[in-house]
């Protein structure tokens, strides 16, 4: 495994480890920015943020796939899945 490919997908788990910590007070977050009206700018933010740290996962893939580190490209895979997942089981 290259230098670059471990150091992206170290960066990659702690972001999802945030990500999973995100997602558990997610509800309280939730209600915590409705009762101060800001509960539409609050999940426009989330949204883009998923949006951007998915885009980055999937494009650390193709860099995989570029690169032809074939035994790596599941871990991007999975991560990525994960990450898609993540939300729905915690609600």
């Amino acid at each position: 495994m290259e230098k670059k490919h471990r150091y992206l997908i170290t960066i990659i788990t702690v972001l999802t480890f945030v990500h999973m910590v995100f997602c558990t007070f997610y509800p309280t977050l939730s209600a915590y920015f409705n009762t101060h009206d800001h509960l539409r700018s609050f999940l426009t933010a989330v949204q883009l943020i998923r949006a951007v740290f998915l885009t980055g996962i999937a494009f650390s893939g193709f860099i995989a796939i570029k690169d032809r580190a074939k035994k790596i490209v599941p871990f991007y895979l999975v991560l990525f899945l994960f990450n898609l997942v993540i939300p729905f089981i915690f609600r």
